[in-house]
């Protein structure tokens, strides 16, 4: 049997909804450009305050379509539960040997929800252990990511430095629209009156957006740090002013 086709891009988060918060007008971006993207969830968010497994897995089926993601699972990791232990990493590493993403976009590691934090190290640790010959052949064929891309957290970033900024103002409305897929955790339901920190998050959003934005002078933006240094071919390529 012929693998499927690798994807160019793949985006790990732990829960559904995640990757549209921090990625999802970068993808967006991307589809437009006719990438080949997936979207990998780690958990099906069993453990929220809001929705079921059921739910939510059909409001991130909408979600993929509406930013033109060509492909999206969830592992069905134990939310509230995300442990770097083999087990686990091994479910992560056989996503990788199947998809074959050229880039991953993983959550960055400064995170204040634990099942993001470790989400971070885990997906690192999984995108190494794939390109391992000799790692559990059982699992696929070795392969490992080019480049590992980190996503800033819309609430938890405010003191990073993120190494490139994307526009993504022309896909802002897409991005929205993404995010209110996910009605069970953004829309408060009738008679309840429990609240959670997602009843802010739309502001939260539209905040954390704007201010990545200006960074590099445009209205909104999502903002990505990598740990490697960035090569550049020449200095008039360099658009953003220092003035």
């Amino acid at each position: 049997m012929s693998e499927p086709a690798p994807f160019d891009i793949a985006g790990l988060c732990a829960h559904p909804d995640d990757a549209e918060l921090v990625m999802g007008g970068t993808l967006a971006r991307e589809a437009s450009k006719g990438r080949r993207l997936a979207l990998v969830d780690l958990t099906r968010g069993e453990s929220g305050s809001r929705g079921t497994p059921e739910t939510r897995a059909a409001e991130a089926a909408e979600a993929a379509r509406l930013l033109g993601v060509a492909h999206r699972e969830s592992l069905g990791l134990p939310d509230a539960g995300l442990a770097n232990v083999a087990e686990q990493k091994d479910t992560v590493v056989a996503a990788i040997r199947r998809l074959r993403p050229q880039v991953v976009i993983l959550p960055h590691w400064k995170q204040r929800h634990p099942d993001h934090r470790v989400a971070s190290e885990l997906i690192y640790d999984a995108s190494f252990l794939a390109g391992l010959k000799n790692y559990r052949p059982g699992l696929g064929t070795p392969f490992r990511p080019r480049k590992l891309v980190y996503a800033l957290a819309v609430t938890d970033s405010s003191d990073v430095v993120p190494t490139f900024v994307v526009d993504v103002t022309p896909f802002w409305p897409q991005k929205l629209a993404a995010i209110a897929a996910f009605k069970s955790q953004f829309e408060r339901p009738p008679g309840d009156t429990t609240t959670l920190a997602l009843d802010r998050f739309r502001e939260a959003v539209e905040l954390h957006a704007r201010r990545q934005g200006q960074r590099i002078g445009a209205t909104y933006g999502e903002s990505f740090v990598t740990k490697e240094v960035i090569s550049v071919d020449s200095l008039m390529s360099l658009d953003v002013s220092s003035f």
